[in-house]
């Protein structure tokens, strides 16, 4: 006797039977039973989805000697015959094969014609898309209008391809992808039913192999029956399909999660060994990658897991942030978009692993944001990076000290309040800051007295914020964007803007800590600190950005005055003399 394979032994005799299309068997059960099926059908999804087998299901439900009903009797005359594809007056037609004008005109000559036993005469079109403009269209009237004897089922693969006139005339039923669990459950019941053994483990591949389609996975398990002795295991199936086993997966990633680029060869070369499928091995890989990511999220069984590939899985990302699983994914897609567009995937797929693998540690988002915020606050704010020109770190000098009559001012509540008889004017060494173009006071815009000690203040914070930016960069930078209200051994008032995102990084544990660190090494004494927030801050000149930024602008433009006074360029200058007043000077960062 002739071998069946097990898609057409067991395909389903039922509506009962079809698994994973229930929203399909629902409806037409309930159209049955309410005697309000239609007269034409467009059942449309991937291959081996159960499309034709649907077809046969309802012919069989409407030509039952015991129907119209939606449990077929399979024992009467229609069942049998329908079942074994030999009924007379259910026409199965291949769209591919018979696709012409001619072709849908010989089949409207017969319609007319009463059936010849069954109740009703059913023509099933599969692959419906196959057919030419012309046959589609030859079709119209009769589809919109058959006799009532007649029903028409079309199946296709490409619903984009039949033409709106078409599906307008026909209920259409999308069939979906059968899911992973219901294609194990159905290979692991044909197994018992055959009395044949397999490992979960071979059974979970086969069914994540199908991708959806019922047929695919028993045609590979006649494949893999065939090749086994005694029992299909995980690595008999991996050998007949050329895929990567479940172990040799978990090294490679376990190998790139861990950092280690030695293992990830190692791991790579081993699978080209076997004769593995670069790209297939990495669609797997990208799979498991996202199966760890739902699994570290809890949220749920994302690959339907066999206990031993679960323990292993949990045990492989214990220690790893959510992070770390998310970047590798985003890396192992960049990969594979490279093997597409290589002519060598294996060179691609190792060698973009171990970059994955050897990947820089994530930093601080804290400690960026206070970076980025420095830059984008100020042009001459650079947050302590490469190429800072301006010398926050000034060395003391024997002039500066005595401008600090501090020891007056310590008992005060506001320094900056207590005038100085003779303020000493700022030297060629100290730092030249907008105030100190006045000698006794200036009124500003918001009613404040600038003073002498109102200009040491700023004087000793610059120095305390260029000592802070040898040990903490980062703070330094948010520092330098505050105003310095008073500076002494006793007490530091800085005051930033409402809302500043500088003040609150200024006012965290951290950064107050910090502050009074540097400020004891600085002025003998630990003082205490007071971050304040104003609505009506002052202007930004006020504080060390502001200062440095100017200090650098000045530089540049006595760079530039120098290079146009050169007497090379004013000896150009004579020979090209309406040069003059157009040079452009670029100065170029130390």
């Amino acid at each position: 006797m002739a071998y069946t394979v097990l898609a057409r032994k067991y395909r389903p005799q039922s509506f009962e039977d079809l698994v994973g299309q229930e929203h399909v068997a629902r409806t037409l059960e309930n159209a049955i039973e309410a005697d309000r099926v239609a007269h034409a059908f467009l059942f449309t999804g991937v291959r081996g989805v159960g499309k034709t087998t649907t077809a046969r299901l309802l012919a069989k439900a409407l030509n039952c000697e015991k129907g119209p009903t939606p449990t077929p009797c399979n024992q009467c005359g229609p069942c049998l015959d329908i079942t074994a594809g030999i009924d007379v007056d259910v026409q199965e037609i291949d769209g591919a094969s018979n696709n012409s004008v001619e072709d849908v005109r010989r089949l409207q000559e017969s319609l007319p014609y009463r059936p010849q036993r069954d109740r009703y005469k059913i023509v099933i079109v599969d692959e419906v898309h196959m057919l030419s403009a012309g046959a589609f269209n030859a079709f119209l009237k009769t589809l919109e209008e058959p006799p009532d004897h007649v029903k028409f089922i079309f199946a296709t693969t490409e619903s984009h391809k039949v033409p709106v006139t078409i599906r307008s005339r026909c209920q259409q039923y999308d069939f979906r992808l059968i899911p992973h669990r219901l294609i194990a459950e159905r290979v692991r019941s044909i197994l018992d039913a055959e009395t044949l053994s397999a490992d979960d483990e071979a059974i979970s591949v086969v069914a994540r192999e199908a991708a959806g389609s019922m047929r695919d996975a028993l045609t590979l398990l006649d494949q893999l029956v065939a090749i086994s002795d005694d029992r299909i295991t995980a690595d008999t199936v991996a050998a007949s399909l050329g895929i990567a086993a479940r172990e040799a997966l978990y090294d490679v990633v376990g190998a790139v999660l861990e950092g280690d680029g030695v293992g990830v060869v190692e791991a790579i070369d081993g699978l080209a060994d076997k004769g593995v499928d670069m790209q297939h091995s990495a669609r797997q890989l990208l799979q498991l990658m996202r199966d760890l990511v739902v699994l570290k999220l809890g949220a749920g069984d994302p690959a339907e897991w066999v206990p031993e590939e679960r323990e292993a899985a949990e045990a492989l990302i214990e220690d790893l942030d959510i992070l770390e699983l998310q970047r590798a994914f985003r890396a192992i897609s960049m990969v594979m978009d490279e093997m597409a567009q290589s002519p060598n995937p294996k060179l691609m797929l190792e060698m973009g692993l171990v970059r994955v693998a050897t990947r820089p540690p994530l930093q601080s988002v804290s400690e960026l944001l206070a970076r980025l915020e420095a830059i984008q606050g100020h042009p001459g704010a650079t947050g302590g990076s490469s190429g800072d020109p301006r010398p926050r770190k000034p060395k003391p000098k024997p002039e500066r000290r005595p401008v600090k009559p501090k020891a007056e001012a310590k008992p005060e509540p506001k320094p900056e309040a207590k005038p100085e008889p003779e303020p000493k004017p700022p030297g060629p060494s100290q730092p030249i800051m907008p105030a100190t173009k006045h000698s006794s006071g200036f009124q500003t815009s918001s009613g404040e007295v600038l003073t002498p000690i109102r200009r040491a203040a700023l004087q000793e914070w610059e120095e305390l914020v260029g000592r802070l930016e040898q040990q903490q960069p980062a703070l330094a930078a948010v520092l330098e964007h505050g105003i310095p209200k008073a500076v002494g051994p006793d007490r530091i008032v800085l005051s930033f803007k409402d809302g500043s995102f500088y003040g609150r990084q200024a006012e965290s544990p951290e950064s107050i800590a910090a502050i009074g660190r540097i400020a004891e090494e600085q002025l003998g004494a630990c003082p205490e600190i007071e971050i304040r927030f104003d609505a009506k801050a002052e202007a930004a000149t006020k504080t060390v950005a502001a200062v440095a930024a100017q200090r650098k602008e000045a530089e540049v433009e006595a760079k530039r005055k120098e290079a146009l006074n050169h007497p090379r360029v004013r000896d150009a200058i004579d020979v090209f003399p309406e040069s003059a007043g157009k040079l452009k000077v670029h100065i170029e960062a130390d």
